[in-house]
Protein backbone atom coordinates (compact mmCIF):
# COMPACT_ATOMS: atom_id res chain seq x y z
CA UNK A 1 0.00 0.00 0.00
CA UNK A 2 3.05 2.31 0.13
CA UNK A 3 2.61 4.59 -2.91
CA UNK A 4 5.00 7.49 -2.18
CA UNK A 5 7.72 6.24 -4.55
CA UNK A 6 7.76 4.96 -8.12
CA UNK A 7 9.48 1.55 -8.13
CA UNK A 8 10.20 1.68 -11.87
CA UNK A 9 11.83 5.07 -11.47
CA UNK A 10 14.03 3.65 -8.71
CA UNK A 11 15.03 0.77 -11.00
CA UNK A 12 16.17 3.31 -13.59
CA UNK A 13 18.02 5.37 -11.01
CA UNK A 14 20.04 2.48 -9.49
CA UNK A 15 22.03 -0.36 -10.97
CA UNK A 16 20.64 -3.91 -10.57
CA UNK A 17 23.05 -4.78 -7.75
CA UNK A 18 22.46 -1.49 -5.94
CA UNK A 19 18.65 -1.77 -6.22
CA UNK A 20 18.70 -5.32 -4.86
CA UNK A 21 20.96 -4.25 -1.99
CA UNK A 22 19.04 -1.12 -1.01
CA UNK A 23 15.45 -2.25 -1.52
CA UNK A 24 15.29 -6.06 -1.72
CA UNK A 25 17.58 -6.94 1.23
CA UNK A 26 19.94 -8.85 -1.06
CA UNK A 27 23.44 -8.12 0.19
CA UNK A 28 26.17 -7.24 -2.28
CA UNK A 29 28.92 -9.83 -2.67
CA UNK A 30 31.96 -7.92 -1.43
CA UNK A 31 34.46 -10.78 -1.71
CA UNK A 32 36.30 -9.01 -4.57
CA UNK A 33 35.77 -5.46 -3.33
CA UNK A 34 38.65 -3.19 -2.37
CA UNK A 35 36.34 -1.79 0.31
CA UNK A 36 34.51 -4.77 1.86
CA UNK A 37 31.68 -4.17 4.29
CA UNK A 38 33.90 -5.19 7.21
CA UNK A 39 36.13 -2.20 6.38
CA UNK A 40 33.31 0.29 5.84
CA UNK A 41 30.82 -0.60 8.57
CA UNK A 42 32.91 0.50 11.60
CA UNK A 43 33.12 3.98 10.08
CA UNK A 44 29.34 4.44 9.81
CA UNK A 45 27.90 6.53 12.66
CA UNK A 46 24.74 8.32 13.74
CA UNK A 47 25.91 11.77 12.67
CA UNK A 48 23.06 13.54 14.49
CA UNK A 49 24.31 12.14 17.77
CA UNK A 50 28.07 12.21 17.21
CA UNK A 51 28.75 15.47 15.32
CA UNK A 52 27.76 18.25 17.70
CA UNK A 53 29.51 20.97 15.66
CA UNK A 54 27.62 20.28 12.41
CA UNK A 55 24.15 21.74 11.82
CA UNK A 56 23.04 20.63 8.34
CA UNK A 57 20.09 23.03 8.04
CA UNK A 58 21.95 26.17 9.14
CA UNK A 59 23.09 28.83 6.66
CA UNK A 60 26.67 27.99 7.66
CA UNK A 61 26.34 24.32 8.65
CA UNK A 62 29.96 23.94 9.76
CA UNK A 63 30.60 27.50 10.90
CA UNK A 64 34.19 28.53 10.14
CA UNK A 65 35.33 24.92 9.97
CA UNK A 66 37.52 23.88 7.06
CA UNK A 67 36.10 21.55 4.39
CA UNK A 68 37.35 19.85 1.22
CA UNK A 69 35.24 19.09 -1.85
CA UNK A 70 35.71 15.97 -3.97
CA UNK A 71 33.99 15.98 -7.36
CA UNK A 72 33.46 13.30 -9.99
CA UNK A 73 31.92 15.02 -13.03
CA UNK A 74 29.35 13.55 -15.36
CA UNK A 75 31.08 11.67 -18.17
CA UNK A 76 28.65 13.23 -20.64
CA UNK A 77 25.95 15.88 -20.56
CA UNK A 78 23.28 13.46 -21.79
CA UNK A 79 21.61 12.37 -18.56
CA UNK A 80 24.78 11.17 -16.86
CA UNK A 81 25.24 11.63 -13.11
CA UNK A 82 27.83 13.87 -11.45
CA UNK A 83 28.78 13.19 -7.83
CA UNK A 84 30.09 15.48 -5.12
CA UNK A 85 31.07 15.09 -1.46
CA UNK A 86 31.88 17.70 1.17
CA UNK A 87 34.42 16.43 3.69
CA UNK A 88 35.68 17.93 6.93
CA UNK A 89 39.42 17.09 7.00
CA UNK A 90 41.27 15.76 10.04
CA UNK A 91 42.40 18.19 12.69
CA UNK A 92 45.88 16.87 13.39
CA UNK A 93 47.88 13.83 12.19
CA UNK A 94 45.56 11.23 13.75
CA UNK A 95 42.30 13.09 13.27
CA UNK A 96 39.27 11.85 11.34
CA UNK A 97 37.64 12.79 8.06
CA UNK A 98 33.90 13.44 8.30
CA UNK A 99 31.69 13.32 5.21
CA UNK A 100 29.23 16.16 5.77
CA UNK A 101 27.29 16.21 2.49
CA UNK A 102 26.90 14.15 -0.67
CA UNK A 103 25.17 15.08 -3.90
CA UNK A 104 24.40 13.53 -7.26
CA UNK A 105 23.26 15.73 -10.15
CA UNK A 106 21.81 14.37 -13.37
CA UNK A 107 21.69 15.96 -16.82
CA UNK A 108 23.66 19.14 -16.00
CA UNK A 109 26.12 20.66 -18.47
CA UNK A 110 29.57 21.81 -17.38
CA UNK A 111 28.38 25.34 -16.50
CA UNK A 112 25.57 23.99 -14.31
CA UNK A 113 28.00 21.62 -12.59
CA UNK A 114 30.33 24.54 -11.89
CA UNK A 115 27.38 26.49 -10.44
CA UNK A 116 26.53 23.65 -8.04
CA UNK A 117 30.12 23.50 -6.74
CA UNK A 118 30.13 27.27 -6.30
CA UNK A 119 26.97 27.05 -4.15
CA UNK A 120 28.83 24.72 -1.78
CA UNK A 121 31.83 27.04 -1.80
CA UNK A 122 29.64 29.90 -0.58
CA UNK A 123 28.15 27.67 2.12
CA UNK A 124 31.43 26.46 3.64
CA UNK A 125 35.03 27.57 4.17
CA UNK A 126 36.52 25.49 1.37
CA UNK A 127 40.29 25.03 1.28
CA UNK A 128 40.60 22.14 -1.20
CA UNK A 129 38.69 21.09 -4.32
CA UNK A 130 39.71 17.99 -6.30
CA UNK A 131 38.16 17.20 -9.71
CA UNK A 132 38.64 14.42 -12.25
CA UNK A 133 39.84 16.29 -15.36
CA UNK A 134 38.70 13.78 -17.97
CA UNK A 135 35.92 14.49 -20.48
CA UNK A 136 33.39 17.03 -19.23
CA UNK A 137 35.53 17.32 -16.11
CA UNK A 138 38.14 19.30 -18.08
CA UNK A 139 35.58 22.04 -18.75
CA UNK A 140 34.31 21.99 -15.15
CA UNK A 141 37.91 22.21 -13.91
CA UNK A 142 38.64 25.27 -16.06
CA UNK A 143 35.54 27.10 -14.79
CA UNK A 144 36.23 26.27 -11.14
CA UNK A 145 39.85 27.38 -11.54
CA UNK A 146 38.68 30.91 -12.41
CA UNK A 147 37.22 31.45 -8.94
CA UNK A 148 39.25 28.89 -6.97
CA UNK A 149 42.80 28.93 -8.42
CA UNK A 150 44.07 26.21 -6.07
CA UNK A 151 41.69 23.52 -7.44
CA UNK A 152 43.41 20.16 -7.94
CA UNK A 153 42.92 18.45 -11.29
CA UNK A 154 43.27 14.67 -11.20
CA UNK A 155 44.55 12.98 -14.37
CA UNK A 156 43.47 9.35 -14.09
CA UNK A 157 45.97 6.58 -14.74
CA UNK A 158 46.37 3.09 -13.24
CA UNK A 159 49.07 4.46 -10.97
CA UNK A 160 47.03 7.41 -9.69
CA UNK A 161 43.92 5.27 -9.17
CA UNK A 162 46.04 2.77 -7.25
CA UNK A 163 47.39 5.51 -4.98
CA UNK A 164 43.90 6.87 -4.33
CA UNK A 165 42.55 3.45 -3.41
CA UNK A 166 45.53 2.64 -1.16
CA UNK A 167 45.21 5.99 0.61
CA UNK A 168 41.47 5.54 1.18
CA UNK A 169 41.88 1.94 2.35
CA UNK A 170 44.46 3.11 4.91
CA UNK A 171 42.07 5.81 6.13
CA UNK A 172 39.19 3.32 6.52
CA UNK A 173 41.38 0.61 8.07
CA UNK A 174 42.55 3.04 10.75
CA UNK A 175 38.98 4.27 11.27
CA UNK A 176 40.00 7.81 10.41
CA UNK A 177 36.75 8.56 8.63
CA UNK A 178 33.06 8.77 9.54
CA UNK A 179 29.85 9.09 7.56
CA UNK A 180 26.18 8.71 8.40
CA UNK A 181 24.97 5.13 8.74
CA UNK A 182 21.90 5.95 6.63
CA UNK A 183 23.98 6.62 3.52
CA UNK A 184 23.61 3.18 2.00
CA UNK A 185 24.26 4.52 -1.50
CA UNK A 186 27.75 5.69 -0.53
CA UNK A 187 28.49 2.35 1.11
CA UNK A 188 27.28 0.52 -2.01
CA UNK A 189 29.45 2.74 -4.21
CA UNK A 190 32.54 1.91 -2.14
CA UNK A 191 31.68 -1.80 -2.25
CA UNK A 192 31.57 -1.63 -6.04
CA UNK A 193 35.25 -0.69 -6.43
CA UNK A 194 37.50 -3.64 -7.23
CA UNK A 195 40.88 -4.35 -8.89
CA UNK A 196 41.11 -5.32 -12.54
CA UNK A 197 43.90 -5.91 -15.02
CA UNK A 198 44.31 -3.29 -17.75
CA UNK A 199 43.63 -4.27 -21.36
CA UNK A 200 47.30 -5.02 -21.90
CA UNK A 201 47.27 -7.33 -18.85
CA UNK A 202 50.37 -5.52 -17.59
CA UNK A 203 49.00 -3.35 -14.77
CA UNK A 204 46.34 -3.49 -12.09
CA UNK A 205 43.80 -0.70 -12.15
CA UNK A 206 40.61 -0.13 -10.19
CA UNK A 207 37.11 0.01 -11.61
CA UNK A 208 33.54 0.07 -10.31
CA UNK A 209 30.52 -1.90 -11.44
CA UNK A 210 28.54 0.67 -13.37
CA UNK A 211 25.07 1.07 -14.81
CA UNK A 212 24.26 3.14 -17.87
CA UNK A 213 21.78 5.11 -15.78
CA UNK A 214 23.95 6.25 -12.87
CA UNK A 215 27.62 5.59 -13.47
CA UNK A 216 27.72 3.34 -10.41
CA UNK A 217 30.55 4.10 -8.01
CA UNK A 218 30.84 7.82 -8.75
CA UNK A 219 30.10 8.85 -5.16
CA UNK A 220 32.99 6.67 -4.03
CA UNK A 221 35.38 8.21 -6.58
CA UNK A 222 34.33 11.71 -5.48
CA UNK A 223 35.18 10.72 -1.90
CA UNK A 224 38.55 9.27 -2.95
CA UNK A 225 39.37 12.55 -4.72
CA UNK A 226 38.78 14.48 -1.48
CA UNK A 227 40.78 12.06 0.69
CA UNK A 228 43.66 12.19 -1.80
CA UNK A 229 44.20 15.87 -0.90
CA UNK A 230 45.83 14.61 2.30
CA UNK A 231 49.49 13.54 1.87
CA UNK A 232 50.16 9.81 1.98
CA UNK A 233 52.35 10.22 5.09
CA UNK A 234 50.07 12.65 6.94
CA UNK A 235 49.50 10.38 9.92
CA UNK A 236 53.14 10.57 11.05
CA UNK A 237 52.94 14.35 11.24
CA UNK A 238 56.00 14.82 9.05
CA UNK A 239 55.99 17.79 6.78
CA UNK A 240 52.39 18.69 7.48
CA UNK A 241 51.86 22.42 7.19
CA UNK A 242 48.61 24.18 7.92
CA UNK A 243 47.76 27.41 6.14
CA UNK A 244 44.67 29.45 5.50
CA UNK A 245 43.67 30.69 2.07
CA UNK A 246 41.14 33.48 1.65
CA UNK A 247 39.58 33.92 -1.79
CA UNK A 248 37.09 36.67 -2.56
CA UNK A 249 33.74 35.15 -3.44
Amino acid sequence: GFDLVDIEELRLEYSVEEFDNLFLCQFVDDSQSSFPLSLIHPCMVDSWEVWKDFMPYALKPFGDGEVWIGYDPAESEDGDTASCVVVAPPQGPRGKFRILEKHQWRGKDFEAQDAEIRKLYRKYRVTEIAIDKRGVGAAVFQLVKKWFPLVRGIDYSPGIKGQMVLKAKNVFANRRIEFDAGWKDLAAALLSIHPKLTKGQQQITYVARRSAETGHGDLAWALLHAIFCEPMDATDGAGVQKSKVEINR
